[in-house]
């Protein structure tokens, strides 16, 4: 049968109450081989004996009709991807898992880059200080012109007060 190394280990709940040979619930599983992808079949738990786990080999379809048509090769190819996202994911793991292992190693930046990268932080560091000043000298220039205004404007209202 094309099902033992190709199922799922998803398991379903067996509502049917449908049991083993060795008198226990069987479990329900799904089959993705290329002959039966997405068919549900019934299978031994296996009990525990000693140091492993024992299975009396039961084995009954669960779903009565296999997919066919569009069904079956829609199901091969939904698979097909879940497979191949699953070896994706293993593969990122694996370099995130390397990465950060590498990550105690310094990465290595060209001296050039280096010597960039301060020029422009020093650069950035003098234009800050800039516009510090430019903002100050800002402020002088404002309150020197309310002051010249007020002024202005005293000095008018004496002239107009002298004159009557």
């Amino acid at each position: 049968m094309a099902h033992s190394a190709s199922s799922s280990t998803m398991e379903f709940k067996n509502e049917k109450g449908v049991f083993c040979h060795s008198k226990e619930l069987a479990k329900i599983v799904q089959a993705w081989a290329n002959d039966n992808p997405g068919h549900r079949f019934y299978t031994c738990r296996g009990r525990k004996v000693n140091h492993g786990y024992e299975s009396c080999k039961f084995f009954r379809w669960y779903d009565v009709e296999k997919p066919q048509g569009w069904q079956h090769l829609a199901l091969l190819e939904a698979r097909d991807t879940i497979r191949g996202q699953k070896e994706e994911i293993r593969y990122l793991k694996e370099a995130m898992k390397a990465m950060t292992h590498d990550g105690e190693k310094q990465l290595e930046i060209p001296v050039s880059e280096v010597e960039e990268l301060k020029n422009c932080r020093e650069e950035c560091e003098s234009l800050k200080r800039q516009v510090l000043i430019l903002s100050e000298r800002s402020r002088v220039f404002r309150n020197v012109l309310i002051s010249s205004s007020v002024g202005f404007v005293v000095v008018l209202g004496v002239m107009v007060s002298m004159g009557k």
